[in-house]
């Protein structure tokens, strides 16, 4: 190819081509250069239509590259002549001739569409990312409600269980408390009998025996300690007929705790449900809580008895918990036209303001590991609105912490429609 065809195909070459001197002074370039710049007067600078964000940096790298020749390529915004600003692949190349720096050729390549095109790709990948990172967290939520619906489940199954075991219990233990009571109201009756009879007999013996046997039969008396043994039996009698009656009042609290017969929705006192749980789990507050109550006259709530005693249950034993060796639980109840309220009180360690926003979460417990499932104030959240109802927390680091539990008067249709 001849020189003057050589030089016609770089003019027309769509590709913007140009040639600087030793200096770096551009000295030509080929129509598609001045078509896009607008610059037509040689020498001029080259680095002008550069944008002067990466114009400095081009310089530079310039600059090293007239005292080190080597290739430099490197992407810029070169701006038209109407002032838009295009992206463009940059290559320089020297040209050395005898060893001596004689200029340098150059050439850009249009990388607008290509730009434009990744930065939609990223777009695009942003996007994607943002949708899978959106299902993702979808699919985590549904996932974590599945765990925590198969946990009640679970522990729905566990209470109708330990409910159909307590009910078992309690009718076995009522049955044989019914004729030991019974038989002990009977043991009464005979030492009442018995006792008129030695009076009677003490008596005859005054008159009918002689002095030295009246001495005698006192004397026995005294040995087989009678007067003790008849005044000793009534108290045992009162006191075991008085245990009797407690046992038969922890059976009737555990029957109506598990109510396994009522499952359906029913008039129900909020006081007898709170009592009814304190008399099952009092073993575990007494050694270390004291007790306040401060119970209202309360209407009767529509609302599942079984369910909320599970709740009650639930707050109880983490106040006791709270509580480590000593202090108090204090309870109480009132109402308004609209709502009803229990109260739950302890002078605690308290929640932190973080974990109070996560208590109500499945599986979040505070508690050593294998000392809590971390299901049980969730459990009472759902229960609480199940029933239309709330659960405020108030509670203070080292000071203590308080549920107030809202129930609307006088119950809701949908437990009704339920039940």
């Amino acid at each position: 190819m001849s020189e003057p065809d050589f030089g016609a195909l770089a003019e027309n070459s769509p590709v913007l081509l140009l040639a600087l001197d030793a200096q770096g002074a551009l000295i030509w370039s080929n129509r598609e250069w001045r078509s896009y710049t607008g610059v037509e007067c040689f020498p001029t600078s080259a680095l002008t239509a550069i944008h002067e964000a990466q114009r400095n940096a081009v310089q530079k790298a310039l600059a090293q590259m007239l005292e080190t020749p080597k290739k430099l390529s490197r992407e810029v915004q070169l701006q038209r002549h109407d002032g838009e600003y295009r992206w463009f692949q940059l290559l320089l190349t020297p040209c050395i001739t005898d060893a001596n720096l004689c200029g340098i050729s150059g050439a850009l390549f249009d990388l607008t569409d290509v730009k434009m095109a990744e930065e939609q790709m990223l777009f695009l990948n942003d996007s994607l990312e943002e949708m899978v990172e959106e299902q993702t967290r979808h699919l985590k939520q549904a996932n974590d409600e599945l765990k925590s619906t198969q946990s009640q489940m679970l522990q729905n199954e566990k209470m109708a269980s330990i409910g159909q075991l307590a009910a078992g219990v309690a009718h076995e233990i009522n049955n044989p408390m019914g004729f030991i009571g019974s038989n002990l109201n009977s043991l009464g009756k005979y030492l009442q009998k018995l006792e008129e009879y030695l009076s009677d007999q003490d008596r005859l013996l005054q008159s009918d025996v002689s002095e030295s046997q009246r001495e005698d039969l006192m004397a026995r008396r005294k040995k087989l300690k009678i007067d003790f043994v008849l005044e000793d039996s009534s108290d045992l009698i009162a006191e075991s007929l008085e245990g009797a009656s407690r046992v038969q009042k922890i059976v009737l609290d555990l029957k109506s705790f598990s109510r396994v017969d009522h499952a359906e929705v029913e008039q129900a006192d909020l006081n007898d449900c709170l009592e009814s749980t304190i008399s099952i789990i009092w073993n575990e507050l007494k050694y270390s809580v004291t007790l306040e109550k401060d119970f209202a006259d309360l209407d009767s709530l529509r609302c599942l008895p079984q369910q909320l005693n599970q709740v009650f249950m639930n707050i109880l034993i983490n106040g006791s918990h709270a509580i480590g060796k000593q202090g108090t639980i204090r309870i109480k109840t009132w109402q308004d036209e609209e709502n009803q309220y229990v109260a739950i009180s302890d002078d605690g360690c308290g929640i932190s303001k973080e974990h109070q926003q996560k208590i109500f979460e499945p599986f979040f417990t505070t508690k050593e590991v294998g000392k809590g499932s971390g299901l049980g104030m969730s459990i009472s959240f759902d229960i609480i609105k199940k029933h239309g109802g709330e659960i405020r927390l108030e509670s203070e680091l080292g000071v203590g912490s308080t549920f107030t539990l809202v129930f609307p008067r006088p119950g809701i249709a949908e437990l009704e429609a339920e039940g």
